[in-house]
């Protein structure tokens, strides 16, 4: 398959889920807000009545990275079955992205819903491929993921938010069946960038150091690094 087929179809496919995405998001996020709200959560609840609408500027950017970033992945390791749970992952953790830059939240029932369709696909490949090798390393990588972020959220909750503990599960069995290497590398760059952007915004008076850090935000574009250059 060329190379402008397999971009082109890759970025139509996944500008098109990421669209279909978008409204679920939306309510989804609002259903959060309310929740955030009525539980009291250690961190300060967003005001439901300052609710983001989902523009149309963020619809369309929301859908391009869905779609621009999990084309060029496929691009780099062509059109295989084996790729379909870190791409999966992938168009998740935009919307998940927004969520997190936007309201500081990573709606539950996202994170659920997207570790349900990005582990059910490991399983059913690793059935079908004969991939079980991968599929026990993507395991152990995730269920060792979210040990060091529940442990972390153990010792200091304003570390480390719960929202991102529940992500890290998926997370890490996404980028596991990469290699564990992918996931080293993905910890590694996530932490980075919250490292750099954390002083940039402190340097700039838009931040102190006791400012909640949307650490899923991090996790995501740390990701998506490491899938972009995956051959």
């Amino acid at each position: 398959m060329t190379t402008s087929i397999t971009l082109i179809g890759g970025a139509v496919i996944g500008m098109a889920a990421g669209s279909l995405l978008v409204p679920l998001t939306r309510r989804e996020l609002a259903a959060s807000v309310v929740r955030s709200s009525s539980a009291g959560d250690a961190q300060p609840a967003p005001d439901p009545s300052t609710e983001p609408r989902v523009t149309w500027g963020h619809w369309i950017a929301l859908a391009a990275a869905s779609g621009l970033i999990p084309a060029y992945v496929l691009h780099g390791v062509g059109w295989s079955v084996v790729a379909l749970p870190p791409l999966l992952l992938l168009v998740g953790l935009v919307q998940l992205a927004y969520c997190d830059l936007t309201r500081r939240l990573l709606p539950k029932t996202m994170v659920y819903a997207l570790s349900a369709a990005v582990i059910v696909s490991g399983i059913a490949i690793a059935a079908a491929t004969n991939e079980w090798h991968r599929l026990v390393i993507a395991t152990v990588g995730g269920l060792a993921f979210f040990g060091v972020f529940f442990a972390l959220n153990l010792m200091n909750p304003r570390w480390l938010a719960f929202g991102d503990v529940r992500l890290s599960l998926v997370v890490g069995f996404g980028l596991a069946w990469v290699s564990p290497i992918a996931l080293a590398e993905g910890f590694f760059f996530a932490n980075l960038l919250a490292a750099v952007i954390g002083v940039g915004l402190i340097a700039a008076h838009k931040a102190d150091r006791r400012s909640a850090l949307p650490f899923g935000l991090y996790l995501a574009m740390g990701t998506a690094l490491v899938l972009v250059t995956w051959t």
